[in-house]
């Protein structure tokens, strides 16, 4: 009798549709396998809708500001972050590794909970998985790494990838270890520079199908794939992006200070504009402040800017934290409060309806996710709550509008289509599995309870990660 394995592999930044549309042509049979199997699942991701943060409700079931890290790049308001630094944060480059540190010890992860026996690739969130174990570190791979990320080059970044799946698959093979947690990036990076119907993300598809199919078939020659329990997720959408808008750019324009990526070094700032995705952005207003800014002191000096930001057509969504567990959401001049209580959450729109649902109070998080999973904004109600109101997230938190991102510049592909935001194309995505699920989840945080049933681990009485148990990450 073989010990339970678990193996996810992330197709980063793969719609629905697009796995559909690769099913019915045929260049997917794995993957169609796995379908006709246990359904094709759409299931919703996190705000941030970004690659890595996205990657923490499967790893640890907590979503990723309550577990401390509100975003791809984020201001320390604490100031335990390096001064050098400017006090911030960003996992694009050298401070990737990071993660892990900012990780709320609480948070642990399911590489933690395998006791390490497990592989990673590309997994970003590595805390409890050994050095050995990440196929993705060593300085020869570093080296290639970073120079078809600088240079943009999609074709080279997809060549490194089969060679790491390679690896991946043979590793599995011989090691059989408990627990996989594997992504594949190169499709979204070809989604980005030359659009979501790219050749490159057909390609990188095609490849996890080729790993799939490489892992069933070593499984069932040895008798493991009966007790083996394979999912294939992603962890974003993408949509389509024809207009830049610099939030950075824009704020000094308006005549105010401002720090953001790529540079952060320490000065007299007087916001901190940390954008993720690049379809949302943390806004931290007035820096001396070592805590956020709640209304009224948020409005106090800030309010015409805040008004002019709500105003642009690039900005969606406005989020802010009124209290400590009221938060105010504006779509132009519409606003909404979602207010939290013991007795679960409720959004009551009140000068406009920002979200355009109905009212409702006092529901739980599953019910709170059915009332807006078909809706423009899906679990919108849930995901902005848990957001804006923990400790290291913005005074703002905003959501691009689609058509828009939130970065002109410094990135190393020009982008025509980008993700981050808080809309369904980048919030819905496919989850596929070689079992036959017995409920279908509707988070990718439920794929974490699903993981640790799957490999033993008794998961009853267990706390689910429910708004009214996010005071630690909202300090409180």
């Amino acid at each position: 009798m073989h010990e339970p394995t678990a193996i996810v592999l992330v197709a980063d930044g793969l719609r629905p549709e697009t796995l559909d549309a690769a099913i019915s042509a045929g260049d997917v049979p794995e993957l169609a396998a796995l379908r006709d199997t246990s359904g094709r699942h759409v299931v919703t991701t996190v705000f941030p809708s970004v690659t890595g943060v996205a990657y923490i409700p499967m790893l640890t079931g907590r979503h990723p500001a309550e577990a401390g890290v509100p975003g791809l790049r984020w201001y320390d308001r604490s100031r335990q972050l390096s001064a050098l630094l400017g006090h911030s944060r960003s996992y694009v480059g050298t401070q990737l590794r990071r993660i892990n540190h900012d990780l709320l010890p609480s948070a642990r992860t399911l590489f933690e909970r395998v006791d390490g026996h497990a592989l990673g690739l590309a997994a970003m969130i590595t805390r409890g998985l050994p050095r050995r174990s990440q196929l993705d570190r060593g300085v020869p791979y570093t080296v290639r790494v970073v120079h078809a990320h600088l240079m943009g080059d999609v074709a080279r970044w997809a060549a490194i990838e089969e060679e790491l799946a390679s690896r991946l698959v043979s590793r599995v093979r011989r090691e059989r270890p408990r627990f996989v947690y594997a992504a594949f990036t190169a499709g979204d990076k070809a989604a980005h520079l030359r659009g979501v119907d790219a050749p490159g993300v057909r390609q990188s598809l095609k490849l996890v199908d080729h790993v799939v199919g490489s892992i069933r078939r070593d499984a069932e020659r040895d008798g493991r794939w009966s007790s083996m329990h394979l999912w294939v997720v992603s962890d974003h959408g993408h949509s389509a992006v024809d207009q830049h808008y610099d939030l950075a750019d824009s704020f000094r324009d308006a005549g105010v200070k401002v720090r953001s990526h790529p540079w952060t070094v320490p000065d007299r700032s007087d916001a901190a504009v940390m954008v993720s995705g690049n379809g949302m952005a943390h806004v931290y207003l007035g820096l001396d402040s070592r805590t956020k800014l709640q209304s009224p002191a948020l409005s106090r000096g800030w309010a015409p800017l805040i008004e002019q930001v709500c105003s642009q057509p690039a900005i969606d969504l406005v989020a802010s934290q009124l209290s400590e567990r009221t938060v105010e959401v504006r779509r132009g001049t519409d606003r909404a409060e979602i207010r939290l209580s013991a007795d679960g959450v409720s959004y009551l729109p009140e000068d406009g309806n920002p979200l355009g649902i109905d009212p409702f109070e006092s529901l739980c998080d599953a019910a709170a996710h059915e009332r807006t999973v078909g809706t423009p904004y899906p679990d919108s109600v849930v995901q902005l709550a848990r957001v804006a109101l923990a400790k290291r997230s913005g005074d703002l938190v905003i959501s691009a509008s689609p058509g828009w991102d939130l970065r002109r510049r410094y990135e190393p592909i020009d982008h025509v289509s980008s993700h981050g935001a808080l809309h369904a194309a980048h919030m819905l995505v496919p989850l596929l599995s070689n079992r036959r699920l017995a409920e279908t989840p509707r988070r990718t945080a439920d794929l974490h309870r699903l993981l640790l049933e799957a490999l033993g681990f008794r998961t009853q009485g267990q706390p689910r990660a429910t708004l009214a148990s996010a005071g630690e990450a909202r300090g409180v």
